[in-house]
């Protein structure tokens, strides 16, 4: 995990991170004919081509995913876990969770695959083989689709253009994956018969894709990292506004993407580093475990999110724990049970058990009477399993505060900025463990109270 090799004084440094916006928004300026947008809004996928950021943050998008544990499906943060849920993705994308998971076609040889694009994309024989050619692999490059597509809606061949630009749609926001400039063929499946695409979990299948990538995108000898950048820094926006640089358009009407609010800023100074620091140094103030709750009119709040078990898409199942991430569904955090094994049919359990788990789920975890509450046992069970800090302690003061900005350089002015530097040095080391402390302690109880006043001292 990356995690670990932070410890061990191995940092790989920044993910190759990239977001197809430009790209997008170029390409959605071109009118889309009626009888292809009338194909794109039927099957749920429309709101796509409005919810895309032009602009990654990488150090921060790096950061959050050295977080990431495959195993919980969960960034570890330190006053517990968080993750990306059902409803964060049906309100950020406006995609349904609802629906069956996407079976991928075994055998996606190259022959299969120009048949594919000769067949249902419109592509002629000559093209097809070409492009597979080219490509030496089982994926076509994305501006080959987009050519394709311009020259489908010019000869009227819409329902071929309609496979061609959502394929081109899903391989640029949902199943981007790693190579940034191609999509697995595999996806076409999805829109062979396009009356069958109203049927499937899109938001499942975001969430599988962005789980997986990110599981890969944790270990140390990662270099790249697929999946929605746009879904992910949107997230962040959502749960942590004080972390980053964002932009504000405000409320956006209901029929659009809440992804739509957003815009990228660039990265804070320090990039990583930085992120890293701010990161280990969260209060639960910092933090919002439901920023929707204000807008529930617009995105209402979708109980398939509290459905516990595994996601599939194609051939990949990750698990889906929300019973980890109570805090995010208004509920108290308490000690969460093991992970589940893999059932021996993920679908089945998807599509029979999902109304009796959301009653599961209701009955045995209380709602919270306050933002962030958890039981007694928590956060020592928490501590006493992980290791939720990513900067190793002897290493986080060393250096100038040039080079390591501290922990609290991002919550206000210090009075020790003006003192010797040894007093600084106390104070910022201070600071640090009041941070630390007030996490691990109960709400309202008077050891909370006392470092809720040191708080104040230090302008924490």
């Amino acid at each position: 995990m990356g995690r670990r090799s932070i410890f061990q004084f191995e940092d790989r440094g920044l993910l190759k991170v990239i977001t197809h916006g430009l790209k997008l928004k170029k390409f959605f300026e071109v009118p889309v004919p009626h009888p292809v947008e009338h194909w794109i809004r039927e099957y749920g996928l429309l709101p796509l081509s409005s919810a895309y950021l032009t602009m990654v943050d990488v150090g921060l998008i790096s950061a959050f995913v050295e977080r990431w544990h495959r195993e919980t499906s969960s960034f570890h943060l330190p006053f517990g876990e968080m993750t990306i849920t059902l409803d964060d993705v049906a309100t950020l994308l406006h995609i349904s969770p609802n629906g069956k998971f996407f079976d991928a076609p075994v055998n996606m040889n190259t022959n299969n695959v120009a048949r594919a694009a000769h067949e249902y994309l419109g592509a002629t024989w000559e093209e097809s083989l070409a492009e597979i050619n080219f490509n030496k692999c089982a994926r076509y490059r994305l501006q080959w689709l987009r050519d394709l597509y311009s020259r489908l809606i010019q000869t009227n061949q819409f329902e071929c253009a309609a496979r061609t630009y959502l394929l081109h749609l899903v391989g640029s926001t949902i199943f981007a994956d790693k190579t940034h400039t191609r999509v697995e063929a595999k996806y076409i499946s999805l829109f062979i018969d396009l009356d069958r695409c109203r049927h499937y979990s899109w938001a499942a299948a975001a969430l599988v894709f962005l789980y997986d990538n990110m599981g890969d995108g944790a270990v140390h000898d990662t270099r790249q990292l697929g999946g929605y950048m746009t879904l992910l820094q949107c997230w962040i926006y959502e749960h942590f506004p004080r972390i980053c640089k964002r932009g504000d358009r405000g409320a956006v009407p209901a029929h659009l993407p809440r992804a739509c609010r957003w815009i990228a800023k660039h990265a804070v100074e320090g990039g990583l580093v930085t992120y890293r620091q701010r990161l280990d140094a969260l209060l639960l103030e910092d933090v919002l475990f439901t920023p929707y709750d204000d807008d529930r009119a617009n995105h209402p709040f979708e109980d398939i999110s509290m459905f516990s078990g595994y996601l599939r898409c194609g051939g990949v199942s990750v698990p889906y724990l929300p019973e980890r991430c109570l805090r995010q569904f208004g509920r108290i955090q308490c000690i969460p049970p093991d992970v589940p094994p893999r059932p021996p049919s993920i679908d089945w359990v998807w599509q029979t058990t999902m109304q009796s788990s959301v009653s599961v789920f209701r009955r045995l975890y209380h709602v919270a009477s306050f933002p962030g509450e958890v039981t007694e046992d928590y956060y020592p069970w928490y501590m006493s399993v992980l290791h939720p800090l990513i900067i190793p302690q002897s290493t986080a003061h060393a250096g100038t505060s040039s080079d390591h900005p501290s922990s609290a350089a991002h919550v206000g002015t210090s009075s020790a900025a003006h003192a010797d530097p040894s007093s600084s040095d106390r104070d910022r080391r201070t600071v640090e463990l009041v941070r630390r402390s007030i996490n691990l302690v109960e709400p309202f109880s008077e050891i909370h109270e006392i470092l809720s006043e040191l708080c104040l001292m230090y302008d924490v």
